[in-house]
């Protein structure tokens, strides 16, 4: 039973080692991933702002056209 015990508790400490060592590279992992989410978002707002103003540029010219040929 002795030796059961202590492979098991061997493996359980490995485990832990193990996930000691990896935590510092999950959250490098998980800052890098909000990094890339961020810009992927200001990306993302800069092209709606800009299809926003391209829309009225087009809408003003639009009535300016109507306009003048009224």
């Amino acid at each position: 039973m002795g030796f059961l015990d202590k492979l098991f508790g061997r493996a359980k400490d490995t485990a832990g080692d193990v996930a000691d060592k990896t935590e510092p590279m999950v959250d490098k992992a998980q800052d890098a991933a909000g990094d890339a989410w961020d810009k992927a978002s200001d990306v993302a707002d800069d092209a709606k702002d800009n299809l926003g103003d391209a829309k009225d540029e087009t809408t003003d010219a639009a009535h300016d056209a109507g306009s003048a040929t009224s």
